[in-house]
């Protein structure tokens, strides 16, 4: 009788089994990039004659270099999904109207819409973990540097800008909770952000609500009501990620 022990995928492995979501992993740095932007216009999330922000900001809230950037936006004006203006207003603006896709890098978004339903669960169940234990364990200063950041995050002038501070202030939780399954939580956390895109600030604010009210809670140490805000506030990406936005209008 053999003793050796079962060996278990890894949370990237399971991921990318789940249909279409290898085709994602067949991308480049740059592809993903102009697929993000372009979800968020076709999504209605960015309209037309929206100005974007300044190279740096695209960079830091996609999490990608700035040549990187550099190189999708050039494409994407190339392609007409972008329109470059000069002079004292200008700068870089979606076009009015979205031409087709030409290549295939949207369509291998939207393929792994199963694996984004599964890192959306995966990712309630292990924050509502690591909230309950940080509730446990928030102190004054916790509380304090939480709302630093989301004070922050209020005065961001894009959702580039703000996505830094909505990492920062989450994995301060995950710190504060003293788990030693962290890792593996912020693992999860940061997957799921390849598949974020671009959006409105005002769409953010009740977001940021919950980040106050989530503060409300730990300055208490109410475990359970740390949990039910977290619940919400990670259920709430079924519908306002890409996979859950229905396509405007023509």
């Amino acid at each position: 009788m053999s003793d050796a022990r079962p060996t278990y995928p890894s949370i990237s492995e399971v991921l990318h089994a789940s249909p279409g979501a290898k085709a994602l992993t067949r991308l480049s740095a740059v592809d993903t990039v102009r697929a993000r932007i372009r979800l968020s216009i076709e999504s209605g999330l960015l309209s037309p004659g929206t100005k974007l922000p300044h190279l740096e900001d695209i960079a830091v809230g996609l999490e990608v270099s700035k040549a990187t950037a550099r190189r999708a936006l050039e494409q994407l004006v190339e392609e007409d999904v972008l329109v470059r203006k000069r002079g004292r207003y200008g700068g870089t603006f979606v076009a009015e109207n979205l031409p087709e896709e030409t290549g295939d890098a949207t369509a291998a978004y939207h393929s792994a819409a199963s694996a984004i339903r599964l890192l959306i669960d995966q990712r309630s169940l292990m924050e509502s973990t690591i909230m309950l234990a940080a509730a446990q364990h928030a102190s004054e200063a916790d509380c304090h540097k939480l709302e630093q950041l989301t004070k922050q995050s209020e005065r961001s002038r894009t959702w580039y800008e703000h996505h830094a501070y909505d990492v920062k202030f989450h994995r301060h939780c995950a710190n504060m909770s003293q788990l030693q399954e962290t890792d593996a939580y912020l693992k999860t956390y940061h997957s799921l952000h390849k598949y974020f895109v671009p959006y409105p600030m005002e769409k953010i604010q009740p977001r940021l609500d919950e980040h106050r009210e989530l503060i409300e809670a730990f300055r208490t140490n109410d475990s359970l009501k740390a949990v039910e805000i977290t619940q919400a506030h990670v259920g709430v990406l079924r519908e306002e990620m890409f996979i859950g936005l229905t396509k405007p209008q023509e």
